[in-house]
């Protein structure tokens, strides 16, 4: 009988882990995001700025509403950024994703979210040329700082 205390104690300790794990996934994942913003060249900063102007970092989200965004675009090829009035989800695809910010950013998903791993095409729709593709990574969404206290 002495051993289910410490039995209980383990089990307890062995839930608890995965939520520290994540909590500091979470973390890098913002951290990671700030340091490509925070990199971002002239025009891009212009961009961004306008996008997420007082708003602060959240959690990291795996999946986003694709019905519910009104506009996208590329601050660089490794920060592109999602609009949903209320929310600014910010991506930054593993590898990058080449020649986004001149360009268009297509994306097709049958389930009406775009979600962490799904491609993005890269299309120069001028001239109707695919120029390549990425695999988006987590979103981290910005929301608007609310005031009053």
């Amino acid at each position: 009988m002495r051993t289910m205390p410490i039995l209980l104690s383990l089990a307890a300790l062995a839930c608890a882990t995965p939520l520290v794990a994540s909590d500091s996934r979470d973390a890098d994942i913002r951290a990671r995001t700030a340091a490509a913003i925070a990199n971002l060249d002239e025009r891009g900063q212009k961009l961004a700025n306008n996008y997420l102007k007082d708003r602060v970092a959240g959690d990291p989200v795996s999946c986003i509403p694709r019905t519910r965004l009104r506009r996208s675009t590329a601050a660089s090829d490794d920060v592109l950024l999602y609009d949903d009035g209320s929310v600014v989800y910010v991506n930054t695809p593993y590898l990058g994703c080449p020649r986004a910010r001149d360009n268009t950013m297509i994306s097709q998903t049958p389930i009406g979210r775009l979600c962490s791993g799904d491609i993005v095409l890269v299309q120069d729709l001028r001239i109707n040329l695919p120029l390549g593709s990425c695999a988006l990574s987590e979103f981290v969404p910005y929301r608007k700082v609310k005031k009053g206290g």
